[in-house]
């Protein structure tokens, strides 16, 4: 009896870490209904996130409706990270991949920056960006390239 319990317990241990994700770190779904304005530049070329691919990807945040300017997240928690890695990409604070599998990381004059402008602020740069929690109203600006500040003001 004592083996069977023992058993049941490593079983069940097992099936909390493997079932522990990202996702469990978001509130459920529905816990949230925020949208976000988001705009992503490669090399001065923007992302069109209003294409297929990139539409109606996961439950808890999606672009829809053709609209790839906002993204709608559901739950609490969402993050940047999360968000992009439903479109199968990445971005960690060097590098960002693209859906195609291209990735771009800091080098010589190249740089990833993100930059977020949240209600009644003015625009900020965020160093972490995978772990930024989308806030209701955002604006996200992220850029990776040469481009000068005025340049980065234009996008």
């Amino acid at each position: 009896m004592k083996r069977k319990i023992i058993g049941l317990l490593i079983a069940l241990a097992i099936f909390i870490v493997g079932c522990s994700n990202e996702r469990s770190n978001f509130g459920p779904l529905r816990s949230a209904h925020n949208h976000a304005d988001i705009k992503a530049y490669i090399l001065g070329n923007a992302i069109d996130f209003s294409l297929p691919q990139y539409q109606l990807k996961d439950d808890l945040t999606h672009f829809e409706n053709r609209d790839g300017d906002v993204i709608h997240t559901h739950a609490t928690g969402i993050t940047l990270g999360y968000i992009l890695e439903t479109l199968g990409m990445e971005i960690t604070e060097e590098c960002i991949k693209t859906g195609r599998g291209s990735k771009y990381c800091n080098k010589d004059n190249a740089r990833l920056q993100v930059f977020v402008k949240n209600l009644n602020s003015d625009w900020e740069k965020i160093y972490y960006y995978p772990d930024y929690i989308i806030q209701d109203m955002d604006k996200i600006l992220v850029t990776y390239g040469t481009e000068s500040e005025e340049e980065i003001n234009k996008q």
